[in-house]
């Protein structure tokens, strides 16, 4: 039976929006439970931030990065968390209430290897600007449609710890690691989705995206994760 949760966020420069997204958090984590911020070294605010944090909270951890960017910031959370079940976290959106309960609940109850709500866009004021995206983007399971066009969003992810054999180490070849957790617990694993909303993820101009890339780059990452998925396979064998 899962019981306790791990939040894994991955922050760099954060400070515009953190405190909000922290607070939405730990209402919803009891003493038992932990977030565990990976910090790659930024210029503003952040580390004042998420030290006071820190130093009142329990259980907030903060844990340097040794391999600066996204994958490596959140391999680095990740493999820090310790607890039943694993959240991942962006740095500026907000949970909405019930969203740790309701994973729990999930993830006992079907024995999914990962687990995916859905959510909706708000703008850097808070306003929602977005239908929920399952419905926008038709989000569901299938391995072929989610390889050529994914639209795994990992700030709506939770999987638990045992699924770390399946994930972990990301491979920074794949550049987003959403699309490999998703990829690898389908190819491996099973996903379930559900399709109340748990997450505003927030857009405000200044998120990390990998969007609107050429064709020639696109290919280049579906080739490597082919490649990952390929070597993962051997190792589970």
């Amino acid at each position: 039976m899962l019981e306790t949760a791990s939040v894994a966020m991955a922050v760099y420069n954060g400070e515009r929006f953190l405190e909000q997204q922290i607070d939405s958090i730990l209402e919803q984590l009891s003493s038992d439970d932990e977030l565990v911020i990976s910090y790659d070294e930024s210029q503003d605010g952040t580390l004042s931030l998420i030290s006071r944090y820190a130093e009142t909270d329990g259980r907030v951890k903060i844990v340097r990065n040794a391999e600066p960017g996204v994958v490596g910031n959140f391999n680095n959370a990740i493999q820090n968390c310790c607890k039943d079940i694993i959240f991942i976290s962006d740095q500026d959106d907000i949970w909405k209430s019930g969203k740790k309960d309701a994973m729990l609940r999930l993830l006992n109850e079907t024995g999914a290897d990962l687990a995916i709500h859905n959510v909706v866009h708000i703008n850097g004021e808070g306003t929602v600007i977005s239908k929920p995206l399952f419905e926008k983007y038709d989000i569901r399971g299938g391995l072929l449609r989610n390889f050529a066009k994914p639209r795994y969003s990992g700030c709506c992810m939770a999987f638990p710890a045992s699924s770390k054999r399946l994930i972990m180490p990301m491979p920074s070849s794949v550049v987003n690691y959403d699309h490999w957790i998703g990829m690898v617990c389908e190819v491996f694993g099973t996903v379930v989705f559900d399709n109340r909303v748990f997450l505003e993820h927030r857009l405000h101009g200044g998120n990390v995206t990998t969007s609107r890339r050429k064709l020639k780059i696109v290919a280049a990452q579906r080739a490597n994760l082919l490649c990952e998925l390929v070597k993962k396979g051997r190792t589970l064998e």
